[in-house]
């Protein structure tokens, strides 16, 4: 598997894998959204061959910040290591712009109803699988669903202890 940046002409590509997820991309909004982004914004894109199999966009934020703003991987794909690979290309290229931090917004655990046994709670996992810690809750940022937002540190110096 290769990583590499992403191509405005990778966009159909992406496309195509967000719908082949339903569950997680069931909002037409959120789909628009996603195609936006990856015809937008930086990003890195998870090759086999010629085939895209996943990818994910970003934004800078502040001076030490930046913002994992979509990923998906190929449904087929999924729990096989494309994004944890996806994720740590990402974490090595903003510690050398020189970002501290990593922040990702999801479904928080505390939204209400019944989830897929691929649901939401897989993606929170596999963020904490691939070192991030839950923040806090952002009631009212979604319309549809409950923001949680989710850190990671990537760099600079250590917080010292009490």
């Amino acid at each position: 598997m290769e990583v590499r940046d992403l191509d405005p002409a990778d966009a159909v590509a992406c496309d195509e894998i967000i719908l082949g997820l339903p569950y997680h991309f069931a909002l037409e909004a959120g789909r628009e959204e996603c195609a936006r982004a990856v015809r937008n914004e930086p990003g890195l894109v998870a090759m086999e061959g010629d085939t895209i199999i996943g990818f994910l966009t970003f934004a800078y934020r502040y001076d030490d910040t930046a913002e994992l703003t979509w990923m998906a991987v190929r449904a087929d794909r999924r729990r096989t290591g494309v994004g944890s690979r996806l994720i740590d290309a990402l974490v090595e290229r903003l510690r050398a712009d020189g970002r501290k931090i990593l922040v990702v917004l999801t479904v928080s655990p505390m939204e209400p109803g019944e989830e897929p046994a691929d649901g939401y709670q897989t993606t929170r996992a596999f963020y904490v699988k691939n070192g991030f810690s839950f923040v806090r809750d952002l009631p009212g940022l979604w319309d549809e669903d409950l923001t949680v937002m989710l850190v990671r540190f990537i760099g600079g110096p250590t917080i010292p202890s009490a």
